[in-house]
């Protein structure tokens, strides 16, 4: 098996035990405490992994890509051993929190790596069908994740699923430990604590000035604050509105995701051609647009289904844009902080996304939020004609590596120190 197989192997499995968990965890702490318990719960766990992804990832980024994998997925798996033994025989809410933190930091520890691994495990000239692969892998494993915890919930029990959780931390393990030994980064001299701090917030600043960087993580957020609350939220209040029937929200999740699939292999490779980018990308947001809007109006489960569909595979293709170019162009030293202020950046953007999407819906109905998303739509229309860079950037035929040294070699010369 190659490298990048082994790898698309270890992040399915990452996803799943990620899925379960979140399934089952907040299933025992509503039974056995109360909302505002898996309120803090919650908090807590998202706390620790902002943090940890920015405080870490510098230290990942000194030390080789396999020896952080197999640290972090060992911290997962003791965490997951950890908290069945202590689920199944008595709760405690603040030792579930105090473990889950560790799971959650090591998940923070590791995801930035899981961002950059198509791009570091493949020939450079397929890096686009890599990080490809890589999103369809996530999505399956996102949807199969939660869809295992419900057979074992309802076949056995919530402490079971918890021990089937730790067996999938084993099973990764075992695959991490498989992983090729990787290449030893470059040895620092010791800073100071100011630059262990710059070094900390280097992601930041790079997302701040970098040209392509500035555009794609400003769509980024818009992308977050138009679709991340629309299958947890939108979906269960059109069924309650509406009068669905509410065993069809398993219907609509698997819809979104199998549409995000369907985008990923059949849209996406006609989009990641050079020519005409900006048209193309328009057109996505287009789509999404619509699709969003008409769910927000559907009365009957073959219009939301059908509108859920065609979201889930606009979303999927403009995250794909310009994903291969923005790794490759940037020197290998800082992807690991990059990538982690990219995470850190959409995980705050979801927040915001459940808070406006939530404020909306509470004030003035489900229907409203077709002005939310017209709105986005607009903004990213004017965005996209007023930037330049961006599409320069994106249609570039020169090689990815060397575009902040030709364009920018100021920038190019901070990354690389």
């Amino acid at each position: 098996m190659s490298t990048f197989r082994k790898y698309l192997c270890l992040d399915l499995l990452l996803w799943i035990y990620l899925g379960c968990w979140n399934t089952t965890l907040p299933l025992i702490i509503v039974q056995r405490g109360s909302l505002l318990e898996l309120a803090a719960y919650e908090t807590a766990l998202a706390l620790a992994a902002i943090i940890s992804m920015l405080c870490l990832a510098p230290r990942v980024e000194s030390m080789r890509r396999s020896t952080a994998l197999k640290v972090g997925c060992f911290a997962i798996l003791m965490a997951s051993v950890l908290r069945y033994v202590f689920a199944a025989n008595w709760y405690s809410l603040d030792a579930l929190i105090l473990i889950d933190v560790i799971a959650a930091s090591a998940f923070g520890m590791i995801q930035p790596l899981l961002g950059i691994y198509p791009a570091e495990t493949v020939d450079k000239h397929r890096t686009d069908a890599a990080f490809r692969a890589r999103r369809i892998v996530v999505t399956v494993g996102r949807v199969a994740g939660p869809l295992l915890a419900g057979i074992v919930i309802t076949v056995s029990s919530l402490e079971i699923s918890l021990l089937f959780v730790s067996i999938v931390g084993f099973l990764i393990v075992v695959l991490a430990m498989a992983l090729p030994v990787s290449a030893a980064p470059a040895l620092q001299p010791g800073k100071s604590s100011a630059d262990l701090v710059n070094d900390m917030l280097l992601g930041l600043k790079l997302k701040c000035v970098l040209p392509p960087e500035q555009f794609l993580t400003f769509s980024g957020l818009l992308l977050g604050l138009a679709v991340t609350a629309t299958v947890p939220m939108l979906v269960p209040a059109l069924i309650h509105t509406r009068g669905l029937a509410e065993g069809s929200v398993g219907l609509f999740n698997a819809l979104f995701a199998g549409g995000a699939v369907a985008g990923l292999f059949f849209l996406s490779p006609l989009i990641t051609k050079k020519e005409n980018q900006r048209d193309k990308y328009l057109g996505c947001w287009a789509l999404l647009t619509f699709a969003l809007c008409a769910a927000t109006q559907a009365d009957e489960i073959w219009q939301l289904s059908t509108c859920l569909f065609f979201a889930g595979a606009a979303s999927a293709c403009i995250t794909m844009v310009g994903m291969d170019k923005r790794v490759m162009s940037i020197p290998s030293g800082v992807r690991v902080r990059l990538m982690a202020s990219t995470l850190v950046i959409s995980q705050l953007g979801g927040s915001v996304s459940f808070m406006m999407t939530g404020a909306i819906m509470s004030e003035s109905g489900a229907t409203s939020l077709m002005w939310l998303y017209l709105g986005v739509f607009l903004v990213i229309v004017i965005y996209s004609m007023r930037s330049k860079k961006i599409w320069h950037f994106l249609e570039d035929d020169a090689e990815s590596e060397l575009y902040y040294a030709k364009n920018h070699p100021k920038l190019a010369a901070v990354m690389s120190r």
